[in-house]
């Protein structure tokens, strides 16, 4: 099978990557730039646009891997949906939780973070556990089983004490999305 709509999402990434329709400071998605300047569409060029081409081919590889997975499962119209779907919620997330931590700590860097990458919906499909169920990776202490699925979290922390500039809480942010996804009754694990 063809996986048609992550080899789209990836078509789509790599165009707006060299033909990108913003600057990255003009597609990047901040709590700022949306609910103080009503910047909406940011929502939706954030996830599309990079910032080299390194974030691009590392964010475009663990799409095809995972993408094409959960394709196989679930078919390609799901898949699609369930991607774009995990964009939007997941943007909307990262400014609910940006903001959050603004008021919460009273440091306006968290208003004005801006972040551009697809890696948030890439989280997200990892919380989720596709394109397969969790299964055990490692056991911790005190019996705990250590799961694919919260092994995100594990590589979200590694990303931001490798990477520092990288988005945690957009990240965060995806891995949460994924979770209320899974949890919902889309039921995005199961084919038609």
């Amino acid at each position: 099978m063809v996986p048609w709509a992550t080899l789209a999402l990836v078509a789509l990434n790599v165009a707006i990557f060299w033909h990108p329709l913003r600057p990255p400071g003009g597609a990047c998605l901040s709590v700022q730039t949306v609910w103080d300047w009503g910047q909406w569409h940011r929502l939706f060029l954030a996830p599309f646009h990079h910032l080299s081409a390194c974030h691009l081919l590392m964010n475009m590889a663990t799409l095809f891997w995972l993408g094409r997975g959960m394709e196989q499962v679930v078919g390609s119209v799901r898949t699609g949906t369930v991607l774009l779907l995990l964009a939007l919620l997941g943007g909307l997330l990262h400014l609910a939780l940006n903001a959050t931590l603004a008021v919460a700590t009273g440091q306006g860097w968290y208003w004005e973070h801006c972040a551009v990458g697809f890696s948030g919906v890439l989280f997200s499909l990892e919380a989720m556990g596709q394109p397969v169920e969790p299964f055990p990776v490692a056991s911790l202490a005190g019996g705990v089983a250590l799961t694919t699925r919260w092994l995100c979290v594990l590589e979200c922390l590694l990303l931001a004490l490798l990477h520092p500039r990288s988005s945690i809480t957009g990240h965060v942010s995806g891995i949460l999305a994924g979770l209320a996804l899974s949890a919902s009754p889309l039921q995005v694990g199961s084919r038609d």
